[in-house]
């Protein structure tokens, strides 16, 4: 819904970084080191993640591609892009900072009223890991899916991570 609406606005880096991070489940540092020649026309991209430093292949779905494409020609009508250059940069060419994508992402949750609680990059991660729950049905094999791609030790840690443990605990109260 977000990505939908940002489409209408200008903003085409972040509906972009917002759109590779509900797409792809990554973590922020990992987005940023991404450069238009890893994702501009291919199937796949290739990412060694640098927290725990394993290897994924990502496949560009093609509502992401759209959406990349999309984002390209805008940004290139603004400023000529390179393919090495890094998609996600500053005024001066360098790569976002950690801070600043995090402070901005809190403002475009404020604006398009966007209802999270500690609203930032990770917020993106964990919109991934309960859109492929629940597009699985959410079921124990989804969990499993997720515990693997998100390298965690167990799935309760990934049923924790995606706020399943509160929300059912929600679900309880509100369901007496």
């Amino acid at each position: 819904m977000l990505v939908d609406r940002m489409k209408k606005s200008d903003d085409y880096r972040f509906l972009l970084l917002i759109s590779v991070g509900c797409y792809c489940g990554l973590r922020l540092g990992d987005i940023l080191q991404l450069r238009w020649e890893d994702v501009m026309h291919r199937e796949y991209f290739e990412v060694m993640e640098r927290k725990t430093g394993k290897h994924r292949k990502i496949t560009i779905n093609s509502g992401l591609q759209e959406i990349i494409l999309f984002c390209h020609q805008n940004l290139n009508a603004i400023r000529s892009i390179t393919p090495e250059q890094h998609i996600f940069i500053n005024k001066t060419g360098q790569p976002l900072s950690k801070q600043f994508v995090n402070r901005r992402l809190h403002v475009i949750f404020v604006q398009y009223r966007i209802k999270v609680q500690n609203g930032s990059s990770h917020t993106l991660r964990k919109t991934f890991g309960k859109r492929v729950y629940q597009m699985n049905n959410c079921s124990e094999s989804a969990l499993v899916l997720l515990s693997s791609i998100f390298n965690h030790s167990s799935i309760s840690v990934t049923r924790r991570y995606i706020g399943l443990s509160q929300e059912q605990i929600s679900n309880v109260y509100v369901n007496l």
